[in-house]
């Protein structure tokens, strides 16, 4: 059974497409990542797939029940809310109980603690939201999704405004819930975060998947020239390289260059062999995942 499972789905504002066929599976146990631009459709997909508005055509399916059924499973589903529409003057613990009790779950103040300690606001239980900062609220945010210990969460940019010691706080929380078990749909604008963390990514753009599948098989689908980092004594000149060898830049005995294929690694080391140019170091240079995003 898959976590998430969207087949043709379709969003239209009157003549306006901002979602065009989507599909896409998430499978369970893994963080999912997807991305896109601002206006790419990604927060209406979501509001979508989490029964907040209603699809044009297609299907959703979460942890097999049909979206459109989705009382059925609410206590399994964690979602994250913008953190523009927390209570502010409901203090931390009053909120949790409320939000919980939303989705038909009862939780003890032991619980609630539990959960304050579990994402960094350990002792806030009395203290109003509304004198939270921007990184509590994240925060807080991040402990809602977490009442009743669903299966499935999905957290929208839970990183973004957080200090560094935060954020890895939270991305270890994150890495702990998928050991756990927990199937985790993220957003984020921080690329990097998304590379080391996530199983899979989609990129969307105008309402389409563009990009779909792990980091390394997107990485493999986008490469077509490939770059190299290249040490040697003496420090190469022009004149060492073949035509398909181009220079990128050079530091010390450093030398970055863009060859067409991976392929052509071999031939280039016995060219500089036979001009009696001694290779101590050769380093292939992969696209990043914000390389791909910017190249979508």
């Amino acid at each position: 059974m898959k976590a998430i499972e969207v087949k043709g789905l379709k969003k239209s504002f009157g003549a306006k497409e901002v979602l065009r066929e989507v599909n896409l599976t998430v499978e369970r146990g893994e963080i999912f990542g997807f991305l896109g631009r601002n206006g790419a459709g990604k927060s209406t997909f979501i509001q979508i797939v989490t029964g907040i508005t209603q699809a044009t055509g297609g299907t959703v399916a979460l942890l097999g029940e049909p979206a459109d059924q989705l009382d059925a499973i609410k206590q399994r589903i964690g979602v994250m809310p913008d953190t523009s529409n927390l209570y502010h003057d409901m203090t931390a613990r009053a909120f949790l109980n409320y939000m919980a009790g939303l989705s038909g779950v009862r939780i003890t103040k032991q619980e609630v603690r539990r959960l304050l300690e579990q994402v960094g606001l350990s002792g806030t239980e009395r203290q109003k939201i509304g004198s939270f900062s921007f990184g509590m609220k994240k925060k807080i945010s991040i402990a809602q999704a977490l009442t009743g210990n669903p299966e499935l969460l999905f957290l929208d940019e839970p990183t973004s405004g957080l200090d560094p010691e935060s954020a890895i706080e939270i991305q270890r929380l994150l890495l702990a819930l998928k050991a756990d078990g927990k199937t985790i749909f993220l957003t984020s604008h921080n690329l990097n975060e998304i590379e080391k963390m996530c199983d899979r990514v989609a990129i969307m753009t105008e309402g389409r998947i563009v990009r779909y599948g792990t980091v390394a098989s997107l990485q493999e689908a986008m490469r077509q020239e490939i770059q190299i980092r290249i040490r040697t004594v003496p420090r190469l000149a022009p004149s060492h390289l073949p035509a398909y060898a181009r220079l990128l830049s050079q530091a010390d005995d450093c030398t970055r260059l863009d060859l067409s294929t991976e392929e052509d690694i071999p031939e280039l080391l016995v060219m500089l062999a036979e001009q009696d140019v001694k290779v101590y170091e050769v380093q292939i240079e992969r696209q990043s995942l914000e390389e791909i995003f910017l190249a979508v």
